[in-house]
């Protein structure tokens, strides 16, 4: 009754991607430590697999200077868009069972739903070609995806010149191209040009959230400077923060006690209350017979001891 072979309904190009990259998945993931590692293992092959399979008609692109009516679709390229799409299933389902965590909503769910039917769209329109020429953009999350399985690799300067370069300056020149030559492209149809209008926003929201996640770790990882005379410390760790402080205040307070020393020997204090001693005892020793006749007239002598005592009912109070 209906005419439909099961090639029509699963082109064989997406099975046997699909099987492989399940069998790719499940080979790496035994060699990768944790959940985020094993959750772009898919990505690292797609994206590699995607951008080397570009190369040829993106060239042609350069060379042609932005012409695209001498390339058409071919076997290869909707293997490639075939390809593409079995990875978008995959990751879904490997997803599910072995990194729901890293699945999230947006890059996750709704980007690969949006691009398994845009990926069918395409093929159905014979503009498999467009698209594996579009997958060039696929090489900043070549190069996101290795850093995340290995940080050696981690390169922000290298990411960010390599999406604005396809994802942001690229995207508007093939914008453009599938629209003003869309008589030899697509035989009049703005399908293409659409698409990679819709598209655009996504690709600047991810830009700039990249941009800033940039210049956050730049900030968080600057030192911050400490000024003169205050003390910083962090408001979580109490016990640090007070080892800190004495830290910074026993140096200033030894400097101040140093600078106190030599002030006071720049007065020279010690040695005048010295000389002021030897001049009081000095003067002592030349009025002898004054001092005795003072003594006796204010009512105090001096006992056999040396020491001095009131006559009378005076008690002994205190001495020159």
């Amino acid at each position: 009754m209906f005419d439909v072979s099961f090639e029509d309904v699963i082109p064989p190009a997406f099975l046997y991607s699909f099987l492989t990259l399940i069998v790719a998945y499940h080979v790496f993931a035994s060699l990768s430590s944790t959940v985020k590692q094993r959750s772009w293992i898919l990505t690292t092959i797609s994206s590699g697999a995607m951008s080397l399979s570009s190369l040829p008609l993106f060239l042609h692109y350069v060379i042609s200077r932005g012409d695209l009516s001498a390339t058409r679709s071919s076997l290869w390229t909707e293997g490639t868009a075939r390809f593409f799409q079995a990875y978008l299933v995959a990751d879904l389902l490997m997803g599910t069972i072995y990194y729901r965590s890293k699945v999230n909503l947006l890059t996750g769910w709704i980007h690969h739903s949006v691009y398994i039917f845009i990926v069918e769209y395409t093929c159905r329109m014979g503009w498999s070609h467009l698209f594996v020429l579009c997958a060039v953009m696929e090489v900043p999350t070549f190069l996101l995806a290795i850093a995340s399985l290995d940080p050696r690799f981690r390169s922000d300067l290298v990411f960010a010149l390599s999406f604005f370069a396809t994802r942001i300056v690229l995207h508007i020149l093939l914008c453009v191209s599938m629209v003003v030559g869309r008589h030899n492209i697509t035989n009049d149809s703005f399908g293409p040009g659409v698409l990679m209008a819709c598209i655009f926003p996504l690709h600047a929201f991810w830009f700039y959230g990249s941009l800033k996640g940039f210049v956050k770790r730049a900030t968080a990882a600057k030192p911050q400077p400490v000024k003169r005379g205050s003390v910083t410390a962090a408001p979580s760790l109490s016990g640090f923060s007070s080892l800190r402080a004495r830290s910074w205040t026993l140096p200033r307070r030894r400097g101040s006690l140093r600078q106190a020393v030599r002030a006071w020997d720049r007065l020279e204090i010690r040695k005048a209350a010295g000389r002021f001693g030897d001049v009081q005892r000095r003067l002592r020793a030349s009025f002898p017979a004054a001092r005795e006749q003072v003594y006796a007239y204010v009512g105090i002598e001096r006992s056999p001891s040396g020491e001095l005592q009131r006559t009378g009912d005076v008690k002994t109070e205190s001495s020159l």
